[in-house]
């Protein structure tokens, strides 16, 4: 029995060909989306399972308010803090805390000289014994009490191969280790690297006892309760039926115990599973990934189900054709099961084409969206939770596809059949007619999304900042360094054929980092509010061409003396005019600065957020930054040489950093990365939604030309033009594409607008972006029926009229 619904299965896909082909690239494209996203998902849910106890630790995160009175969510702790926690409140198995470090590394060499290894972000932390209670690690050699004394550092396998080669780990204990050139530590334990997804990928861990007695005790401060840096992480692991939220209120009471208030502002302790740290990367209160993830989902299912629609539609469509064999089975004693099952064999064999398609169709789309695609998302078809999501999506689809129609067809009453008036068509004509709209729907969705994300992209790209940034490049040196070095590099760059102008800063105007702090200015009454810093030298305004309204530019200082201000600023402290601005006074650190300028607002940060009042003045204490205008004329070559030249005099005067430089107009892309990759998404959804819903409409648009083949004969017998018959087969899809547009139209308003309420600055939705989207829509629509009503329209009547 089932060896004979697959052969008739075959032969009815046979049979019907360019509907089979149809229903199998519609389903493939749909089942390739929502593997992709299965694989995107599991990798990002594996981070970090593998932890004994994982249910149990959590991070130490707080909540309080920034400079600006905004509620500013923290991912770190004031360095005391883990052991405070852990000496004042029980309840906990475990609390540690460790330090990031970023530090420069070197292995001498005996008489030779040292092998630098250079700098390796998230590598090298200062770790308590404790740490390597929370997280497990095999030790090779060694154990964790060698942490509790200074000067001792355990290294990851890999770590100390790269260090040390094949020596025998015997022979490795006891080597010296050397970070930022003078603190010299001796490896006392050797750990096996972990070979899962971890967001903690350190490979040196440096005794936290190591930190009073040298120099870290400077940037780790280990009294001060108040000052709260990213480098600084607690975690605790819970006993047993502990609750967090009591341990919450313990540790918020600790905290105000011991921190002063910023401006009363409480610091509200939260306990951060273990299991959301892969998605709160950075201080965000909210994760900006896991809605991305989640909106993906629901992405990869709109297009399997707008698939399936085909499926139901063209299988619903050819039932007329399929009335005669249905009457017939039911007459020779067939059950409606049976044919149930029937027609689901044929949607299943259909399925597993499309299946197989799918998995050829995988490597070929991560290989093409890798900027979309995170590192480490691979594809194993043989592994078994793949298997078993590619058998879920194979039967699932197959119900969610095939289970309607086969229904629907095993339904027919056999004596109608067999009168060859087919079945009362109108109910499952408004059916069709009703996917047809929600298919098109859907797609009108993409293509407004991607015209009003286009628009976005496109004013964010080209709106006036209120400086330039071409040919501007920016480089940065270390960060720590006090010395003379980045003025020296600044006239070592000035010199080189092809630099237009250089300026020794902290950060360009705009970019991710952007300091602020309260500057006081006595008026008529005490202005004291949150001011954005920008440092830079006398060449910082003109070299980024930021226009002055009022006033001069900042003289060339090597401490800060002056403020040129904006006119952001110059409005918030009451002057109707910027040059009244001038000459006024304003208070900071204990300190008095003249307003000496007034330059035009320009944008600090993204498009997202608005424009702050600023000051510009030569900080010196941060100038670590370097701005390099290039000359306009360089063609990509010259650049290209100049920037290694350039690199030639950084390794000079910084021969164990990397050097790392990169056009400022590219950073600024970056602060705009996740809408770019968005409306990229967008796009790619608009493209593939569009495609799968020109299937459906061709093939329906196909079959109707068959049913009417002899109404086309007659009508044109009667004189009918060409025309006439094409407008007549098209008449019906162009409405239903007309309603379609109507219901995309306020949803696609609603959602693209609520979008656009996340940017300060941005653009209207205007009529043109529907009016626009409406004539691709109906265009798209007639050109896939006009292939078939065309033909249909020229056909010979005579061969359409015969009698059979």
């Amino acid at each position: 029995m089932i060896k004979s619904y697959f052969k008739i299965a075959y032969r009815t896909i046979g049979k019907n060909k360019v509907y089979s082909v149809i229903n199998v690239l519609g389903l493939a494209l749909g089942i390739c989306a929502c593997l992709i996203i299965y694989l995107v998902t599991l990798h990002e849910f594996s981070f970090d399972t593998f932890h004994p106890d994982k249910e149990r630790i959590y991070r130490i995160t707080g909540e309080t308010k920034n400079p600006e009175n905004e509620k500013w969510f923290v991912n770190c702790v004031p360095a005391p803090a883990p052991a405070a926690v852990r000496e004042e409140i029980s309840g906990f198995e475990v609390v540690t805390g460790f330090h990031i470090l970023n530090p420069n590394v070197s292995i001498p060499d005996g008489v030779n000289p040292a092998k630098s290894f250079g700098r390796k972000n998230n590598a090298v932390i200062a770790a308590e014994p404790d740490y390597f209670r929370l997280f497990q690690y095999e030790w090779l050699t060694g154990d964790p009490q060698t942490l509790n004394q200074p000067f001792k550092v355990v290294l990851s396998e890999s770590r100390a191969r790269s260090f040390f080669g094949s020596l025998p780990w015997d022979k490795v204990i006891g080597k010296e280790v050397v970070y930022d050139d003078s603190l010299r530590v001796t490896v006392s334990g050797i750990v096996k690297d972990w070979d899962k997804n971890t967001d903690f990928p350190y490979t040196d861990f440096i005794s936290f006892t190591t930190i009073r007695h040298s120099f870290l005790k400077n940037y780790i401060r280990l009294d001060d309760w108040n000052d709260t840096r990213h480098s600084s992480q607690g975690f605790v692991k819970l006993k047993p039926g502990n609750s967090p939220a009591l341990a919450n209120t313990l540790i918020t009471a600790l905290f105000k115990k011991y921190r002063k208030d910023n401006d009363g502002a409480p610091f509200l302790i939260s306990l951060q599973p273990l299991r959301d740290i892969h998605f709160f990367r950075n201080d965000e209160a909210e994760s900006n990934f896991l809605p991305t993830l989640y909106a993906l989902m629901g992405l990869a299912l709109f297009i399997l189900i707008i698939a399936a629609i085909n499926f139901v539609n063209l299988s619903t469509a050819q039932s007329i054709r399929r009335s005669k064999e249905i009457g017939i089975r039911k007459v020779l004693g067939s059950l409606r099961l049976s044919l149930v099952v029937q027609f689901l064999t044929e949607t299943f064999v259909l399925t597993f084409f499309a299946v197989c398609l799918a998995g050829l169709l995988v490597k070929p789309v991560l290989s093409a969206m890798g900027s979309y695609i995170p590192a480490g998302v691979t594809f194993d078809l043989f592994s078994l939770p793949t298997l078993l999501f590619l058998l879920l999506m194979t039967v699932g689809t197959s119900i969610l596809a095939g289970l309607y129609p086969a229904v629907i067809l095993s339904s027919y009453l056999p004596s109608a059949s067999l009168r060859a008036t087919g079945y009362s068509r109108n109910g499952k004509q408004w059916l069709r007619k009703g996917l047809i709209v929600f298919q098109f729907s859907v797609s009108l969705f993409f293509i407004i999304g991607a015209l009003v994300m286009g628009n976005q992209i496109r004013f964010i790209k080209t709106k006036n900042r209120g400086f330039n940034t071409e040919s501007v490049i920016t480089i940065r040196t270390n960060w720590d360094d006090k010395s003379k070095r980045p003025r020296i590099l600044v006239e070592n760059i000035k010199r080189l054929a092809g630099v237009a102008n250089v300026t020794l800063q902290m950060f360009p105007p705009m970019g991710f980092a952007v300091i602020a702090s309260n500057i006081q200015y006595q008026g008529q009454s005490l202005v004291d509010i949150p001011v954005a810093f920008k440092s830079g030298d006398d060449e910082y305004i003109p070299l980024y061409q930021i226009r002055l309204l009022a006033g001069r530019n900042i003289v060339k200082s090597d401490s800060l003396r002056e403020f040129v201000i904006n006119e952001r600023y110059s409005e918030a402290l009451g002057f109707a005019k910027p040059e009244n601005a001038i000459d006024q006074i304003l208070s900071y650190n204990g300190k008095t600065y003249p307003i000496v300028g007034v330059v035009e607002n320009f944008h600090q940060r993204s498009f997202h957020e608005s424009i702050m009042p600023c000051v510009i003045g030569s900080f010196a204490e941060f100038q670590h930054g370097i701005g390099v205008k290039l000359s306009s004329k360089l063609t990509g070559e010259e650049t290209a040489a100049l920037r290694t030249q350039i690199e030639k005099l950084y390794k000079q005067l910084y021969p164990d950093e990397a050097f790392e430089s990169h056009f400022i107009e590219d950073e600024i892309a970056w602060m705009h990365d996740g809408e770019q990759k968005t409306a990229r998404l967008m796009n790619v959804s608009m493209a593939i939604t569009i495609f799968i819903s020109c299937l459906g409409i061709f093939g329906l648009a196909l079959f109707t030309a068959e049913i009417k083949t002899k109404e086309i004969g007659i009508r044109k017998v009667l004189g009918a033009s060409v025309t006439n018959i094409v407008a007549m087969l098209s008449q019906e899809f162009v409405v239903l594409i007309v309603i379609a547009i109507a219901i995309a139209s306020p949803v696609s308003w609603y959602f693209m607008n609520q979008w656009l309420m996340e940017f300060e600055y941005r653009v209207n939705i205007t009529a043109w972006v529907y009016i626009l989207a409406g004539i691709a829509a109906i265009s798209i629509g007639l050109i896939c029926v006009s292939f078939q009503t065309i033909r249909a329209a020229l056909a010979n009547p005579t061969d359409s009229l015969k009698s059979e």
